[in-house]
């Protein structure tokens, strides 16, 4: 009878420390950011020809066959794909259609999953109808490769990034929604930032920032708006112009940059040629 108790004291103890474990341990995993996924992707921008009516530079290509060799995950085009414009300058829809329609037959030789953010030249009579069309994205979305988690915005303006009260409000959503994922920011614009004081030069651009901070966000990719890359807080920007017009055949340029994660350090590498 004295060993029958022991037995069932000893089995009682041992169950009490199993479950405190597993109360321990789901109390973690629910906790934590999850461990960062590696990745490598490249982000390029500014194929749009000179104008409206030309035809893409054949050498376009080179860039996209250069593109696959870095055997990225997926290719970031960070907006200016065509030359866009208006009815009040004499451009028609058709121009603008023909553009990317020509851009996605050169896009077909890229290896890797195309995604876009949309340019200032993106746009026909200042809408981004006929860039959703052709893309078959929005003007902003987010998609996820493991846990690693992607947004692109759209600027409503055609020379700073100028986010809209309906975008914003979905940002915050999505961001909400994506809460333990490590982040990437991609739009053509980058906010405007005073180096000396590290910080937005804006209002606005400030509110942004402070929204991003609150979660996981790593980097925020664009084309304009800053020279050199700064950090504010947790937070990297950084500067990604690129030129694929080729309108100088014997001018190197930076075609596109190759982006590498390791799951804590972020390294761009621009390609020149």
């Amino acid at each position: 009878m004295v060993i029958a108790t022991m037995k069932k004291i000893v089995f009682t103890i041992a169950f009490m420390i199993v479950s405190v474990f597993v109360i321990m341990w789901c109390s973690c995993s629910l906790g934590q950011t999850t461990h960062a996924q590696p990745i490598r992707f490249v982000v390029t921008s500014n194929t749009s020809p000179d104008s409206p009516y030309e035809e893409y530079n054949q050498k376009l290509i080179n860039t996209l066959l250069s593109i696959n060799k870095e055997n990225p995950v997926f290719t970031m085009h960070c907006g200016n794909i065509i030359h866009g414009g208006s009815s009040s300058m004499g451009i028609n829809v058709i121009d603008i259609e023909k553009q990317f329609q020509q851009f996605y037959r050169f896009a077909k030789k890229l290896n890797s999953i195309l995604f876009t953010a949309c340019g200032p030249l993106d746009t026909y009579n200042d809408s981004t109808a006929v860039y959703t069309k052709f893309t078959q994205k929005d003007a902003w979305y987010s998609f996820n490769y493991g846990n690693n988690h992607f947004i692109v915005l759209c600027s409503n303006s055609k020379t700073s990034l100028s986010i809209s009260d309906r975008q914003l409000s979905w940002l915050n959503e999505d961001l909400k929604k994506h809460s333990h994922a490590h982040i990437f920011v991609f739009s053509y614009f980058l906010p405007a930032i005073h180096f000396t004081k590290q910080q937005c030069a804006s209002d606005s651009h400030r509110k942004l920032h402070e929204l991003l901070s609150q979660y996981t966000v790593k980097a925020f990719f664009g084309v304009e708006g800053l020279t050199q890359s700064v950090t504010i807080g947790t937070i990297r920007y950084f500067p990604v112009p690129c030129d694929n017009t080729y309108a100088n055949t014997y001018k190197k340029a930076i075609r596109y940059y190759v982006v590498d994660f390791d799951g804590q350090y972020i390294t761009v590498v621009p390609r020149y040629f």
